[in-house]
């Protein structure tokens, strides 16, 4: 993609290191490395370090004026997730949305629910909470998702009375 079609504020690290890994996992599952399947990875790679939905990832791709159809994403959309490369998040809509994974790369979620933007965070107070949550339990942590509901401060409508 070019420059002016790439996210800002996402790690190139993340991008070339997660780009390398779904095409050797493509690879070696023996999934053809066709233009739909490489163009959804280039999508992914650039714009799905946070949640990205489907149509959001063909918008992304008749921009860079790739052809696609929905079917067809969606499609990659779930090789990748049976191969381990993405994580899948349900809103309360029911609308799938995903993000590249990476063991190195880890935030939550802020939903907006007035405008329905979703943000990345990271908390290390929120992690230590976490893991001691997880120890008073008695539970070894292997994974965990948070994702914060509200809206922002001054944004919301005010209450009639």
């Amino acid at each position: 993609m070019s420059a002016e079609g790439e996210a800002t504020g996402f790690d190139d690290a993340l991008r070339e290191r997660w780009t390398r890994r779904a095409q050797r996992r493509v690879a070696e599952a023996g999934l053809r490395t066709g233009a739909a399947r490489t163009r959804v990875i280039q999508v992914l790679a650039t714009h799905g370090q946070c949640l990205i939905g489907a149509r959001e990832i063909v918008q992304h791709l008749r921009d860079g004026g790739a052809t696609g159809s929905q079917a067809s994403v969606y499609r990659v959309l779930d090789e990748l997730s049976g191969l381990g490369l993405l994580r899948r998040s349900v809103d309360d809509q029911g609308a799938s949305r995903y993000e590249i994974a990476d063991d190195d790369h880890h935030h939550h979620h802020f939903v907006d629910e007035q405008t329905g933007a979703v943000e990345a965070f990271e908390d290390a107070e929120l992690e230590k909470a976490i893991v001691a949550a997880a120890a008073r339990l008695g539970m070894d942590l292997t994974s965990h998702d948070i994702v914060l509901k509200g809206r922002r401060r001054g944004d919301a409508e005010p209450r009639g009375g």
